[in-house]
């Protein structure tokens, strides 16, 4: 398989450069950049041809984490997979890297023979991936086609029984798409997408599906209806509004809604005189305003059992004068407007359906003629087949002997996958759908199930050609007397909810400049460890960036906004993952950590780490510790002995910092006193 050969090597030491570079060059285009400015500004000039990025850890102006925080947010990161090579062993360290999303993690001093596979592999996987991704968007343009396909032999056979030759749907579709589509050039706040537009027209086809229950005598009456008549005639939107709403594991999908709102509510009207439910005005979907306005105005220009047809203009005239009902004046002026452009509509008039209806005529003519017993099975395969297609619901079935697994048509389009697999457990694209962890976790759910409690469920992320997704398992097992011999089941994809909900979590718990917790997060987050407090020592730093108003004064409020972030970055960077980092305000942040001793020592080190100059701005910190070897483990307490610390060292001169120390007998004397 042909993959993309420009590898990026990020590493501010030159010799580190030239010794991935000796190995790699003969295979693949080198480009080298010394830091992660010069890393990004390749990034964006060379992202749509490289095939991998080397990423050094620790450089001057942009480390390894700031450069993959980065990526992420400009959405490179999803195309181009990254390893990075460090020193750097630690667990903590090592799981910060993969959670930035990095792919792969080769530590120094490397092995060649490592590093040439490990390259090899990342790539070779990345290129698989985008060639799924290829395979599954076709399959998804297939999958609307049928559906497409699928709804308009639905819609023609309602026609069909309507003594009617399949132009009525494909007029009303194509005036309602026109009409969405003026009113997107008139109106600049109505910003409906080509998509959406397409959505309405085709679930427009369905607008009259209710008339299959109506009675063909009733349906295709050549005189004027009684009024008894009439009432059975309207039932046709709220019973194709049932009709649809029934549909198994549909309903929620947005054409079906869209369809079901169409097919309730199109013969309402604007003055609320209209059927069923005598809405007014916008209480009227727009979609049914649309394909209410396109049907009576293709019901007046086509000819009908019961009528001739009416001259366009003619048609046009009894619409804008209120003679067949009351629309919405923008619809109206929408397709007054369109007055020219509907000769193309008159084209379909004239157009030869007669393949279409032969081919109606023959799929209906065979049901008839074929036996009982295989137009039974058909119908099922049929059946099984349309809610396959339309729910949103991976189906599985898995035998052990033999090792089988079985997926419902949608498993292609979501996970990259065929719908039979022989021996999975063994399958290179089942392996890699699943890491090591997930695996784990899967194995010790199944073993759980049993002939009293054969179902099962959990959450798991799985690798599908659209990268990383979460899915519900819910499944059941089956047995054999005690043995289990299979399961069946579904995966539902659950990714944009569970983001949604991490994104409201997020959002809740951290600072939306800086990306570090916010005030909130850190007391709850403090208060849960001082009341778990062990043997270990626990301090509060409290930090104010000195001059800080300078920086907004000289240069801006974007600069200091600037300023405020990297620095969070510095606290984030210098702290360990089970410290607590937060912006509590303006330009204060406040750091709570445990320590067993040298408390000195500690935030000593912190002081020098978080002195820097960030784009000519010289960056200095006071600080003021409390800590619970000289107060009590009280939250409140300790807030107030640091910030006193902090408000000591300002009074004194700035850049230093103070630890709150064990007061002496005669301290404690006066106090009392």
């Amino acid at each position: 398989m042909a993959y993309l050969s420009k590898i990026l090597v990020v590493d501010d030491s030159e010799l580190n450069r030239l010794m991935l570079c000796d190995i790699l060059e003969d295979k693949y285009e080198l480009l080298e950049a010394r830091n992660g400015r010069e890393a990004l500004k390749m990034v964006d000039e060379h992202a749509h041809d490289l095939a991998l990025i080397l990423l050094d850890y620790n450089m001057p102006e942009m480390n390894g984490f700031e450069l993959m925080s980065l990526l992420n947010e400009r959405g490179w990161k999803a195309q181009i997979p990254v390893i990075m090579i460090s020193a750097e062993t630690g667990a903590d360290f090592i799981d910060k890297a993969y959670d930035l999303g990095v792919d792969d993690f080769i530590s120094r001093p490397f092995n060649i023979s490592l590093v040439m596979h490990r390259v090899d592999n990342a790539i070779l996987l990345n290129s698989k991936q985008k060639y799924m991704e290829h395979l599954v968007d076709r399959q998804i343009r297939e999958k609307e086609k049928q559906s497409e396909m699928l709804i308009n032999i639905l819609s023609h056979i309602v026609e069909f029984r309507n003594n009617e030759l399949g132009r009525h749907v494909l007029n009303v579709r194509t005036v309602s798409e026109m009409l969405l589509r003026e009113l997107r050039e008139i109106d600049p706040g109505f910003t409906m997408s080509d998509e959406q537009i397409r959505q309405i027209g085709l679930a427009s086809s369905l607008h009259d599906v209710g008339k299959i229950s109506i009675d063909e005598k009733i349906l295709n009456k050549p005189g004027s209806l009684t009024a008894e008549e009439f009432e059975i005639i309207k039932t046709h939107t709220t019973i194709g509004a049932q009709m649809l709403e029934k549909v198994p594991n549909c309903s929620g999908e947005p054409l079906v809604q869209t369809a079901i709102e169409i097919a309730r509510w199109h013969h309402e009207r604007y003055d609320g005189n209209g059927y069923p439910d005598h809405l007014i005005a916008e209480q009227i979907p727009l979609s049914a305003q649309v394909v209410s306005i396109a049907d009576v105005y293709d019901a007046l220009t086509e000819e009908r059992v019961y009528k001739k047809a009416i001259p366009r203009k003619d048609a046009l005239e009894m619409i804008a004068t209120g003679q067949c009902g009351a629309f919405s004046p923008k619809l109206l002026e929408c397709l007054m407007r369109l007055e020219t452009k509907l000769d193309q509509i008159e084209l379909l008039s004239g157009t030869n359906h007669t393949s279409v209806d032969s081919f109606m005529s023959e799929r209906i003519d065979s049901a008839y003629i074929s036996e009982q017993d295989m137009h039974g099975l058909e119908y099922e395969r049929e059946k099984y087949g349309f809610y396959a297609t339309h729910s949103q619901e991976i189906r599985f079935e898995y035998t052990k002997d033999p090792s089988v697994i079985t997926f419902s048509r949608l498993a292609c389009d979501k996970l990259g996958l065929d719908q039979v697999i022989i021996d999975p457990l063994h399958d290179l694209r089942c392996q890699i759908m699943m890491d090591r962890e997930t695996k784990k976790r899967l194995n010790a759910e199944l073993e759980k199930v049993s002939t009293a409690h054969p179902d099962m469920e959990m959450n798991l992320a799985l690798q599908t050609g659209h990268g990383r997704r979460w899915f519900r398992l819910i499944a059941r097992a089956i047995f054999n007397e005690e043995e289990c011999t299979g399961y069946f089941g579904l995966l539902i994809d659950i990714h944009d909810e569970k983001l949604d909900r991490e994104i409201l979590e997020y959002s809740a718990n951290y600072d939306s400049l800086t990306g570090i917790r916010n005030r909130s997060c850190a007391i709850n987050l403090i208060n849960k460890q001082l009341n778990a407090i062990g043997e270990d020592h626990m301090a509060l730093i409290m930090i104010d960036l000195d001059n800080f108003k300078n920086a907004n004064d000289e240069f801006g409020h974007q600069f200091g906004d600037d300023v405020l972030r990297y620095f969070a970055s510095m606290i984030k960077n210098n702290i360990r993952s089970d410290d607590i980092g937060a912006r509590i305000g303006g330009d204060e942040f406040l750091i709570f950590l445990r320590y067993h001793s040298n408390l000195e020592n500690i935030v000593a080190r912190l002081h020098r780490s978080l002195q820097y100059e960030y784009r000519g701005f010289p960056v200095s910190t006071s600080m003021g510790v409390a800590s619970t070897e000289t107060c009590p483990p009280d939250l409140k307490v300790l807030y107030r002995e640091a910030d006193k610390m902090l408000y000591d060292v300002k009074k004194s001169g700035r850049a230093s910092y103070k630890i709150k120390q064990a007061e002496n007998r005669k301290e404690k004397e006066e106090k009392s006193t």
